[in-house]
Formats: C-alpha cells, sequence, structure tokens
C-alpha cells in the first residue's frame, strides 16, 4: 500500500490503527473464545470487583445493550459471575469467577503485546505523551456526541 507521507486525514489513521489493532487483538485472544470487545471488560472487573453493570457502562462509554450482550457472553464462558444486589434488587454486581480472574494475567499480557508491537517505532520517551493526546482526541469525541458524559 502506498500512502503520501504527507497524508494527514486524522480520522482514516485513527479508524485504520482501530481496525488492525483489533484485529491482532482477536487473534491472540480467539483460544480464550474472547474478541477485541470483550476482554476489557475483564481488565475492569479484576480492578473493580462487584462493580455494577451500570457503573462498567459509564466506564466503556457504550451502549447499554452492548455492554450486557458482553457481559452475558462473559457469564455464559464462565469469566464472569452476575448476581443480584442484596441491597437493591434492580441492580446486578458483577465479578470475575476463579477462571477469569487466572485469565487476568494472560489478558494484560497480551494486550501489552500488542501495545508494544503497535509503538515499536515511536521512542519510549514519547509513549505517555502519545496516549494523553489520543486519550484527550477521544474523550473530545465522545463529549461531543454525548455532552457532559466524557470524564
Amino acid at each position: 500500500m502506498v500512502t503520501p507521507a504527507n497524508d494527514s486525514d486524522i480520522l482514516k489513521w485513527l479508524s485504520i490503527a482501530n481496525r488492525y489493532t483489533r484485529i491482532a487483538l482477536d487473534r491472540r485472544l480467539q483460544p480464550y473464545r474472547l474478541n477485541a470487545s470483550m476482554y476489557y471488560y475483564i481488565l475492569r472487573l479484576h480492578e473493580h470487583p462487584r462493580m455494577t453493570q451500570d457503573q462498567l457502562i459509564s466506564l466503556t462509554y457504550l451502549n447499554p445493550s452492548n455492554v450486557t450482550r458482553a457481559v452475558n457472553q462473559l457469564v455464559n464462558l464462565g469469566y464472569v459471575r452476575k448476581r443480584q444486589s442484596k441491597s437493591d434488587k434492580r441492580v446486578y454486581e458483577l465479578s470475575l469467577t476463579r477462571r477469569g480472574e487466572q485469565l487476568y494475567p494472560e489478558i494484560v499480557k497480551l494486550r501489552q503485546s500488542v501495545a508494544d508491537e503497535l509503538l515499536s517505532d515511536v521512542p519510549v520517551a514519547q509513549h505517555d505523551d502519545l496516549v494523553a493526546q489520543i486519550r484527550q482526541l477521544a474523550l473530545r469525541a465522545v463529549a461531543n456526541e454525548n455532552p457532559g458524559s466524557a470524564k
């Protein structure tokens, strides 16, 4: 693929980076019957045990039905436990099962491997600045689409 060195179409390049990063993640997650849309929940639930589904939705900036679908798949795979809250029967608390906890370190490693490959040509001293800039772009995109929802 030949592209001019001065092609500065940011939307194009963000889309390409996202697409091929997801392909790499999907390939590495396949043995666990996971994909790039699902692994993130395991990371967050490890960090925040007994998180409610609503809290998980607010962390992901995704449509609630997408989160519900992913959580249900993770429950069916045996990685996540979904329990009705004792204090509020309308709320479900989520936590990792023993199987989900055992998978967590492997997901961290493979995720880092994909990130390292993606950043291999970027000087290490610039990694944090690049991530901060991309984070700001993402939060601005969320805020523009859903005023008041970016954190």
